[in-house]
């Protein structure tokens, strides 16, 4: 195998790998032992077939298919390790020429930058106790009462404590927010789970009534783009129902769970409602850590990996569009926008992003920090196991893809845990 390096930036470059015929056997060989483990066919046991049979039932295309993915990415793994690059990311696969003598490809490999970490002296945060009040156990147990509650069809206006499904739009200066349109979004009249005054709007309305109104938010509001602005509004009320709620009762208690009575529902709340502060408490000590350290750190974010970042938010929107039924397309034509112009809005979030990964990955060299091979394969088990449960076919799992997935977020977490116990009060 010969391989050659050509630099393209500072954490960019372009590697170009040669194999020739002595290595490209081995990989066939490599590729037929994989083939076989997997390999059923009548007369012999998963995985005890021999070449013979394989090479005559797949194929010869389909064993150099798999020969050629285990060629690249185990020779590009050798070249990596022997110079010691620090990879982000792989992309740009070209195959050059792909023979039974010669395999000649080229990729781009992007490496993580080198930066220099402040170390925070001085610094230090308490983590805050957290409690649970009865004010916040009722509201959860008021919840639990709504998730039970039967809804009754309901003739004439909207009052409060009906559940209706409305339509609405959004608009600040005649421009339509982002996310500022919903199909049938259903609401319960006093919930208080939309901008204040909004609910309070619906009250009178009667099915097909159309409305347009005004709100501003307040200047506290928790969306900082739009507090202390007036929004304008068109509403359609599609549907009214009356809300029957149960009784908070033993038998409710019971009918949700093993809990015996509603004081042991009422334990479970309050200790749910702790725990899930404590979360965010953790989340907010972390985030406060790593910010200062972003604050006191040298570093530039390479332009690629900003605008990979990018890549990453843009899809995960399109995503959770396609799952509430709508396209990006049409919803930035809705909004008078474009992509671009969403990568512009969203630049300075991605960047802070992508300096989130580069301190934390650096943190993690620097300690030695190290994800046990044995922990990530009980994980990795764990997860293949859960997602064929999901009736995925376990041939189309990217395995790899998980894997990496899953260091990753362990990776994190160690680090995390170790900034935590570092600066911790």
């Amino acid at each position: 195998m010969n391989s050659t390096l050509k630099k393209i930036n500072n954490n960019q470059c372009e590697i170009l790998v040669d194999l020739g015929k002595e290595d490209l056997s081995t990989y066939v060989s490599q590729a037929e032992d994989m083939l076989c483990a997997d390999f059923e066919t009548k007369g012999f046991r998963k995985g005890k077939a021999p070449k013979e049979i394989l090479r005559k039932e797949l194929g010869a295309q389909r064993i150099l298919e798999a020969a050629l993915e285990i060629a690249v990415r185990d020779s590009l793994s050798k070249v990596i390790k022997e110079n010691e690059l620090d990879v982000v990311d792989t992309s740009k696969l070209e195959i050059k020429e792909n023979g039974p003598a010669k395999l000649l490809y080229k990729v781009l490999v992007t490496t993580y930058p080198d930066i220099k970490i402040a170390e925070l002296k001085d610094f230090k945060i308490a983590k805050k106790t957290q409690d649970a009040t009865e004010e916040e156990v009722q509201a959860t147990l008021q919840t639990v009462r709504n998730s039970k509650a039967k809804y009754l069809d309901k003739d004439g206006v909207a009052e409060a404590g009906d559940r209706v499904e409305v339509d609405f739009e959004v608009s600040l200066d005649d421009k339509v927010l982002d996310g500022g349109v919903s199909k049938n979004h259903p609401i319960i009249i006093g919930s208080k789970s939309f901008i204040p005054g909004f609910e309070e709007s619906l009250v009178g309305m009667s099915k097909g009534e159309d409305k347009k109104f005004s709100l501003v938010t307040p200047k506290d509001y928790y969306k900082k783009d739009i507090a202390g602005k007036k929004l304008d509004f068109v509403v359609r009320l599609n549907d009214i129902k009356k809300v029957e709620l149960p009784e908070l009762s033993d038998e409710l208690a019971r009918s949700l769970g093993q809990f015996e009575n509603v004081l042991a529902l009422k334990k479970s709340i309050k200790e749910g409602i702790i725990k899930e502060k404590e979360t965010k408490e953790q989340q907010r000590v972390r985030l406060e850590i790593l910010e200062a350290i972003i604050k006191r750190s040298d570093m530039t974010v390479p332009e690629d990996m900003i605008d990979k970042q990018l890549d990453i938010m843009i899809q995960n929107f399109d995503e959770e569009l396609h799952s509430s039924g709508m396209e990006l397309g049409l919803y930035l034509a809705h909004i008078n926008k474009t992509q671009d112009d969403l990568r512009k809005d969203w630049r300075k979030n991605a960047e802070r992003q992508v300096q989130i990964v580069l301190v934390l990955h650096k943190i993690a060299r620097t300690n030695n920090i190290v994800v046990d091979d044995a922990e990530l394969e009980q994980v990795l088990g764990q997860t293949m196991q859960s997602i064929a449960s999901g009736g995925v076919d376990r041939k189309n799992i990217d395995s790899l893809a998980v894997k990496k997935n899953i260091r990753d977020r362990m990776m994190n977490e160690k680090t995390l845990t170790f900034l935590e116990e570092a600066y911790l009060a």
